[in-house]
């Protein structure tokens, strides 16, 4: 078959190929109709079997009623004329059991709407009469495919569901509003790359974003105790209120400190992951907040950290004792091994859960203390029960610094508060 080159008619190459792709736009009432008489057929061999929650099929049934586009539903057309659903099932599916009264609708999805509030709890047969006539006449594009080779459906279905799924930082990027105009200033105010020797991780899937976003949510909440999931943060995302502007400074000055910090850095083998660089910013944020300006002393800092990090070596100094990790003594080196060894775990594995989260922030402050000049710096930045806490540890007789016996000890609650 000679295709006439690149330069070729568009109608000679279309007609080059056998299988044929035709549009058309049914409404839900007549799609519904095809449904309960058999001639579509939603669940073909290939397909994956009904897997939306009710969930799902409430955002969908959601989508049409505020009249929303829907993605297009692809049918094949069989040698008895019956259509036979090659990409589309679940929202079909979702269609087909809404008007059957299988779930109803759900008024408080976001963004609200006070008409689909009014809606909440009502089954389509209790739908006003006019809402239901509009649904029922809500069109969707639907290709049949026809002429068709009989490897051609199944590759066609192969490339519509090689989709990318979004991350929750791409899906929030939607959001145009004042939150996601505040997330990209920082994120162009960060100047650390993944060229940069401080940085193990690229923006590739918008990662700086979200690990923006989660700074912002964690202090305009005051607190790392309360556990900070994707959801709460797209909820702050579709608000049209902006950020706190002390909040947003906060963040700025953080990250201007952070950028000074990266300039003059020494190498280091332990490059910031998202996890570390998150707990690296709310650690200089309380420095912004009581202290001002100590750039030179968080530089001296954060190498003095990542240079006990490099140096650990695993099992110094540690028993283990009926199953529990215990220390041999109590000395200063010991201390920071086991501290950094629940820094390390705690950065790589469950990192995004509430002890985590307390627990980098705590050992971050435990090496501070023990750095020149600390405990004056952490005595006036952090509350007295806090500063309480660090110092009792430090002496403690008995060994704090297990992963449990941390966690006791800082108290995830108290330690939690940025106040």
């Amino acid at each position: 078959m000679d295709l006439g080159g690149c330069s070729g008619d568009n109608s000679t190459l279309a007609t080059g190929f056998a299988v044929r792709l035709q549009p058309s736009d049914p409404d839900i009432e007549t799609i519904v109709g095809r449904i309960k008489s058999s001639d579509l057929d939603l669940q073909p061999e290939f397909q994956r079997g009904e897997v939306w929650s009710v969930g799902k099929k409430r955002r969908l049934i959601d989508s049409i009623l505020r009249g929303w586009h829907i993605p297009p539903i692809h049918v094949v057309v069989d040698r008895d004329g019956r259509q036979v659903v090659l990409d589309g099932q679940q929202r079909l599916v979702s269609i087909r059991d809404f008007v059957n009264g299988a779930f109803d609708i759900d008024g408080a999805i976001e963004p609200s709407d006070p008409i689909i509030q009014r809606l909440h709890g009502c089954h389509y047969e209790s739908l006003p009469r006019e809402v239901r006539r509009a649904f029922d006449q809500f069109t969707i594009r639907v290709f049949r495919v026809t002429d068709y080779s009989p490897e051609e459906p199944g590759e066609l279905f192969y490339r519509l569901n090689q989709m990318t799924y979004l991350t929750a930082a791409e899906q929030r990027n939607a959001f145009f509003g004042p939150v996601r105009q505040q997330v990209k200033e920082l994120v162009q105010l960060l100047q650390l790359k993944e060229d940069n020797h401080l940085l193990g991780f690229s923006n590739r899937r918008m990662a700086y974003d979200d690990i923006i976003a989660k700074v912002l949510c964690t202090l305009e909440a005051g607190t790392l105790s309360k556990k900070l999931t994707a959801s709460d943060i797209s909820n702050r995302f579709r608000k049209a209120e902006p950020f706190d502007a002390s909040h947003f400074s906060c963040a700025v000055r953080s990250i201007n400190t952070l950028n000074a910090i990266a300039e003059s850095a020494f190498l280091t083998k332990n490059r910031f992951n998202k996890a570390t660089l998150f707990s690296w910013i709310i650690f200089i944020s309380l420095f912004e907040k009581r202290h001002g300006n100590a750039r030179d002393v968080l530089h001296d800092f954060h190498n003095f950290f990542n240079n006990e990090r490099d140096n650990v070596q695993f099992g110094y100094g540690i028993s283990v004792v009926d199953g529990q990790v215990r220390l041999s003594e109590l000395d200063k080196k010991d201390r920071h091994t086991a501290l950094m060894r629940i820094y390390i775990d705690r950065s790589s594995s469950r990192v995004s859960d509430v002890s985590s989260v307390v627990l980098r922030d705590f050992i971050l402050w435990a090496f501070f203390i023990d750095y020149k000049n600390g405990e004056s710096f952490a005595r006036d930045i952090l509350s007295s029960e806090k500063f309480r806490i660090l110092v009792s540890s430090r002496r403690s007789i008995h060994p704090p610094f297990l992963e449990s016996g941390s966690e006791r000890i800082a108290d995830l609650n108290v330690w939690g508060s940025l106040h």
